[in-house]
C-alpha cells in the first residue's frame, strides 16, 4: 500500500477490456475518505483514481455519524467515478455495487465457511450458517459511502476492517477479517481441519490442509507491516478492479449488474425491521430491489413499502 504502484500492477492482470485503477496515493495527513486532499481535487483527477490510507483520523458515514480506527489494522478509500449516470442504472445502484465488489474481494479469504455479503443498503457483512438459519445478518466488515460531488462525479468511499484485533472493535456487532477468522496473516487459516491443527503442533499439516510452508501464521502483523501492507494491496486491488468492472457492465447490460447485487445480498427474503428517517418504525419481509436500487418490503397486513433511506434491521 506505500508503493503507489502495488495497486495497479495488482488489479491489471486481467482479461482484455478489464478496468483498473488509475493511482493509489497515501495521504500524509489522512481525512475523511470523500475527501481527496488537496492540492488534487475531483475534478482534476481521472476516472477509477484510488486513494488510501491506513491511518484514519476524521472518517464520516452515513448521517454524518463519525468513526475511528486503530491506526495500521483498517484501510479506508475513495474511488473517484465518472459518468455513472449515463449507465443503464441510477446512481442508488452505486453503493450496492460497491458492496457486491467488496463481498467478491473478502470473499476467498473466508473460503466455503462463512459468507460475505450486502447488507441494504451500504454495509458489508460476513456470516455463519448459525447467522444465515437465524436470518442474522452477521458482523459487519465494511462500511460504504458514496457522495454526489457533480452530476458526473461521484466519490466512492469505504472503510474496511483488516486486522483489527477483537477487544479494538467498535462494537459487538463489527468484525475485521483477523477477529472473523479470515485466512489473513495472524487469523486462523480457512481450510477445513485448520482450527485443529492450531490445537495439535504435531499434526500432519501437510496431509490434509495448505502447504506447511504457509502454515501457521506468524503472529498477528499490522498493515505497516510487509505482510500487512501485501494483504492492504490485494484487498484494495480485487475490490476496485471489481466495482470498475461492475461499472462497465450496468452500463451495457444493467440486468446481469442488478443480478450480481441480488446474488450478494444478505437482506433480500428476510423479516426486517425498518426504522424510517421521521421515526416510524415498520416490520415487513424484504422482497425485491426497486428500479432505483430501493428496497422493498412486503408488509404484513398487505401492500408493499418501497424504503429509499432509513436503517433496515434483520429480525431473528
Amino acid at each position: 500500500m506505500r508503493d503507489p504502484g502495488a495497486l495497479r500492477r495488482s488489479a491489471g492482470g486481467g482479461g482484455r477490456g478489464e478496468a483498473t485503477p488509475q493511482e493509489l496515493r497515501e495521504p500524509q495527513e489522512p481525512r475523511e475518505p470523500q475527501e481527496p486532499r488537496e492540492p488534487h481535487e475531483p475534478q482534476e483527477l481521472p476516472h477509477g483514481t484510488l486513494l488510501a490510507t491506513a491511518n484514519q483520523t476524521a472518517g464520516r458515514g452515513r448521517l454524518d455519524r463519525g468513526w475511528v480506527t486503530p491506526p495500521d489494522t483498517a484501510v479506508a478509500a475513495s474511488l473517484l467515478v465518472r459518468g455513472f449516470g449515463r449507465s443503464g442504472l441510477g446512481v442508488g445502484w452505486l453503493p450496492l455495487l460497491t458492496g457486491s465488489a467488496i463481498a467478491t474481494a473478502l470473499q476467498p479469504y473466508f473460503g466455503d465457511r462463512m459468507r460475505v455479503g450486502v447488507k441494504w443498503p451500504n454495509d458489508v457483512h460476513v456470516r455463519d450458517e448459525d447467522d444465515a438459519i437465524a436470518g442474522r445478518p452477521g458482523l459487519k466488515l465494511c462500511g460504504i459511502l458514496c457522495e454526489m460531488i457533480d452530476p458526473e462525479t461521484v466519490i466512492v468511499g469505504t472503510g474496511i476492517n483488516l486486522l483489527i484485533p477483537e477487544e479494538d472493535l467498535p462494537t459487538g456487532r463489527a468484525a475485521s477479517l483477523l477477529s472473523a477468522g479470515a485466512d489473513v496473516p495472524g487469523g486462523v487459516a480457512a481450510e477445513p481441519g485448520a482450527r485443529d491443527r492450531d490445537e495439535d503442533p504435531g499434526a500432519d499439516r501437510g496431509a490434509t490442509g495448505p502447504d506447511p510452508e504457509h502454515w501457521p501464521h506468524p503472529p498477528a502483523p499490522t498493515l505497516a507491516d510487509p505482510a500487512g501492507q501485501d494483504l492492504a494491496d490485494r484487498v484494495l486491488a480485487a475490490y476496485a478492479a471489481e466495482l470498475l468492472r461492475l461499472i462497465e457492465l450496468a452500463a451495457v447490460h444493467p440486468g446481469a449488474a442488478r443480478a450480481r447485487v441480488a446474488r450478494h445480498s444478505l437482506t433480500l427474503g428476510t423479516e426486517v425491521r425498518v426504522h424510517l428517517p421521521g421515526g416510524e418504525v415498520v416490520d415487513g419481509r424484504a422482497r425485491e430491489l426497486a428500479d432505483d436500487g430501493s428496497l422493498v418490503v412486503d408488509l404484513p397486513t398487505g401492500g408493499t413499502l418501497t424504503v429509499s433511506a432509513g436503517d433496515v434491521e434483520h429480525l431473528r
